[in-house]
């Protein structure tokens, strides 16, 4: 003690500075305390007259027409038009069908007057001619938020985990203020926001809808293991100290992540893979055992929509067998680099394939978000001059659905290089028209779509180039017979287990029937 009064002697300044640095922490904490309770108050006050004003904008009034179940939908980019803007266009048309008393609502920034943004009127035409889906505007309204910008990875230079949350946040507060739902439902992911609407109204029904884990566990294993990739860049990957904290930053974010993940009455995913990480992150807690099944929600895997119909009235003889096609936005985890260089490795190892009836012929067909997607496309018709394989490609941008379906229905071969594919819509539309499949050896394509029926295949799976190169060839070079059979066995799994009739049933018994408080154990 002698010691401590000899150095708050010596050292008074440093010991106010603790004072009231404690004391500022303290009114700090205090001051948000406070102001978190005015809000939720304000917002709670305001519940029925935002409710009004939605309905009113579609001219429905609860007093005349019934009162109606609000279904609330998060989709910050509602206007990308990706494999989660199916999802979420499909499951609104089906309530539209099903549930007259449904009224849906999408919390989106991709509305006027942004530049990427859209009018309602827009993106519903967008739906119809991208999906094929009809939307019904009397029943649907879209509400704008803010803050959604900063809930994409490109915001965040650093720390991108925490920065993604902490725009959820600010984006969850915008989307309460403008109206409290009956029901909502998280269609991209956004685990921070299911605390957050609970806090706010613990009656509403809480569904999310996960397309793949926010962290997983194997990028913690990519961590520590020091593999460089595209959520662990090679300075990171090179230093054993910033791999260290980063491993401890994502672990600590494992815990925040699996805390908000248990808040959702039920939980909804896309395929096995990340139904494995979902359960595994929500079970994990480092200083106890596992949780007991109680502690967390349920979750059922409800696979994806895919318009199945659209591509399977395409004959399956009559291919020219080197004819290869892949689908996929133009974004860095898609690998369409890696393509480019299978195409190059095939060349190479089979150079009679650079002329005559068998040469092949890849035809990128893919969407551009923006500049950078731009500029990546630019980049890879560069790679393929260098690798003086341009002449075997082909790049189709920002391709109509119409166009999409042509492309697709008289092609041979498709194929799809993204590593961890958490679903993998594409490789379930190419099984439908009639395509043999070549997907990653990894996650979606692998564990749930293009597995073997009856122990005969229904699709190819690879590791590296070379051994794309090789599958590739040994599929230019297949018998027509065998063929044949591989195509039929494809189709037939794409329609029965991926179709919109099994993705409406497998929505409705998985997700809506928890959220409305019904059993459909007893019907």
């Amino acid at each position: 003690m002698d010691r401590v009064y000899a150095w708050t002697a010596e050292h008074p300044l440093a010991v106010a500075v603790l004072q009231y640095g404690t004391f500022f922490i303290v009114c700090l904490v205090l001051a948000v305390t406070l102001a978190t309770m005015a809000w939720l108050q304000v917002v709670r006050d305001m519940r029925i007259k935002n409710r009004n004003d939605v309905l009113q904008r579609v001219n429905v009034s609860e007093r005349t027409s019934g009162p109606r179940t609000i279904v609330g939908f998060l989709h910050p980019f509602a206007n990308a038009f990706g494999g989660g803007e199916r999802v979420l266009y499909e499951a609104i048309a089906s309530h539209q069908r099903l549930d007259p008393a449904v009224f849906c609502v999408v919390y989106t920034g991709q509305l006027d007057p942004l530049p990427d943004g859209a009018t309602k009127d827009e993106i519903i035409a967008k739906a119809k001619e991208r999906f094929g889906i009809t939307l019904d505007p009397a029943k649907l309204e879209f509400l704008p938020l803010k803050y959604c910008n900063m809930t994409g990875d490109k915001y965040w230079s650093r720390f991108t985990l925490l920065g993604q949350t902490l725009g959820t946040i600010w984006m969850a507060q915008d989307a309460m203020s403008r109206l409290i739902p009956d029901v909502f439902i998280d269609t991209t992911g956004h685990a921070f926001v299911l605390p957050i609407v609970k806090r706010v109204a613990k009656d509403v029904r809480v569904g999310s809808y996960v397309h793949y884990p926010t962290v997983s566990t194997d990028m913690l294993a990519r961590v520590q293991q020091r593999r460089a990739g595209h959520t662990n860049s090679d300075a990171v990957a090179k230093s054993a100290l910033l791999s260290t904290a980063k491993l401890y930053y994502y672990r600590l974010f494992a815990l925040a992540y699996g805390w908000a993940l248990r808040h959702a009455d039920v939980l909804a995913v896309n395929g096995s893979w990340t139904r494995a990480h979902i359960e595994q992150i929500m079970r994990h807690r480092p200083f106890r055992s596992d949780r007991k099944d109680s502690e967390i929600p349920p979750i059922h895997v409800v696979y994806p929509p895919c318009d199945t119909t659209s591509f399977a009235v395409f004959p399956l003889q009559g291919r020219k067998q080197s004819d290869i096609v892949s689908l996929a936005q133009f974004r860095p985890e898609k690998e369409h680099s890696t393509q480019l260089k299978i195409i190059k490795a095939l060349l190479d190892a089979h150079p009679e394939l650079r002329s005559g009836e068998n040469a092949p012929r890849l035809v990128m067909i893919g969407s551009v978000r923006g500049r950078e997607d731009a500029v990546r496309v630019a980049r890879l018709r560069g790679q393929a001059e260098e690798l003086g394989i341009d002449k075997h490609v082909v790049f189709e941008v920002d391709a109509t659905f119409e166009r999409l379906v042509q492309l697709v229905g008289r092609s041979s071969i498709g194929l799809s290089t993204m590593v961890d594919e958490h679903f993998g819509i594409n490789v379930v539309e190419f099984m439908a028209a009639g395509l043999i499949t070549l997907s990653h050896a990894s996650a979606g394509p692998l564990l749930d779509i293009a597995v073997p029926v009856d122990g005969k295949p229904t699709g190819f799976h690879a590791k590296d180039v070379n051994e794309y190169a090789e599958t590739l060839y040994k599929l230019i070079t297949l018998n027509t017979g065998e063929s044949l059979d591989i195509r039929q066995r494809a189709r037939q799994r794409a329609i029965e287990t991926f179709g919109v009739p099994s993705f409406v049933q497998s929505w409705r018994s998985g997700l809506w029937d928890v959220l409305r408080g019904h059993d459909s154990k007893k019907d």
